[in-house]
């Protein structure tokens, strides 16, 4: 079985939790066995109890300088824990953005 025949055929879009612009693509996880679900465990994330989404694209940093514009900000916390990324005016805090 192909991990397609698993997943929902509607796409819904990620959205950064502070811009709430765009930043990557999942579906719907429908009924998986659990060897394909542990194989491909670093795809997913869980959206609510019993409910999975599978990352199906995830933006880049240079695909949001395209879009946004040159990093003109990038801030870590007082330990240097990555904190966000701001891409002209646009402030993302998503975990995908990391360096």
């Amino acid at each position: 079985m192909n991990i397609n025949d698993y997943l929902s055929t509607e796409t819904y879009d990620l959205l950064d939790s502070w811009s709430g612009k765009p930043i990557g693509s999942y579906r719907l996880l429908r009924n998986m066995p659990s060897d394909m679900f542990n194989e491909n465990r670093h795809k997913m994330f869980c959206i609510s109890v019993g409910i999975w989404g599978y990352l199906d694209k995830v933006i880049t940093r240079d695909e949001c300088v395209e879009l946004y514009g040159e990093i003109t900000h990038e801030e870590f916390g007082p330990r240097g824990g990555w904190k966000s990324i701001t891409f002209g005016t646009t402030k993302f805090i998503s975990d995908y953005l990391r360096p």
